[in-house]
């Protein structure tokens, strides 16, 4: 009978160690900025992880490291340890952000199963800017936390997040998606002393910036 006793004892320390051993792998999104070697996105994500993978379509993985982290803000910037293979579009973020009434917006998922026939998924939906953060009317999933949001004119308006992943920083309520505003994203970059200089925009349509600009939208594995 002791035998068995101490057989579930060792047994259960086994699987303590093991469990306390195990590194959990997060997965969300970003988005490329400035130059091309820094990458958005939102600082729960990576703010425990040892090894952080930035995804890109249809090429290879880029390991990165925290440039910047501000957890009053949930925001953070990665540093790229290896060149971008992928064609990019520069990305400009709102000089105003968005307006006192609801608008339109966008996002991009980024596409799971990274084969040549994906494209990022076009998710549609409006903004509104409430006190502190944008509230979102736009379906989207958890791995969708950290991806930009723009508006009609194809400027960055904010980042998405999950209510979860909002409300872990923020004193918000609601079940809805959120972002947050592109004021703070700029404050951000200011911090990192990273150029946000806005680049000349190209009178694109919206197929044609979406084409462009989907490789900046990346998957980031967080371990």
């Amino acid at each position: 009978m002791f035998k068995t006793i101490g057989g579930f004892i060792l047994l259960g320390v086994l699987l303590t160690v093991l469990f306390l051993n195990t590194h959990f792998t997060l997965l969300g999104s970003g988005f490329l900025i400035g130059d091309g070697k820094h990458v958005f996105t939102y600082a729960n994500l990576i703010k425990e992880a040892d090894v952080i993978t930035v995804k890109f379509p249809n090429e290879d993985d880029i390991l990165a490291e925290v440039l910047l982290i501000d957890p009053s803000s949930n925001l953070a910037i990665l540093e790229l340890q290896n060149k971008v293979k992928v064609k990019r579009q520069p990305l400009n973020i709102s000089p105003n952000g968005l307006g006192s009434k609801s608008e339109t917006v966008f996002t991009l998922g980024y596409p799971w199963t990274n084969t040549l026939q994906d494209q990022h998924v076009l998710i549609e939906g409006s903004a509104i800017q409430a006190p502190l953060l944008i509230d979102l009317n736009m379906e989207i999933e958890p791995v969708h936390s950290g991806s930009p949001v723009f508006n009609s004119k194809h400027e960055i308006v904010g980042m998405v997040l999950m209510d979860s992943h909002a409300k872990s920083i923020f004193p918000v309520e609601g079940t809805h998606p959120y972002a947050i505003p592109a004021r703070l994203l700029k404050n951000t970059l200011k911090k990192a002393k990273i150029d946000a200089t806005p680049h000349q925009k190209e009178n694109l349509t919206r197929e044609a910036f979406i084409s462009k600009s989907r490789n900046n939208v990346v998957l980031i594995e967080a371990r």
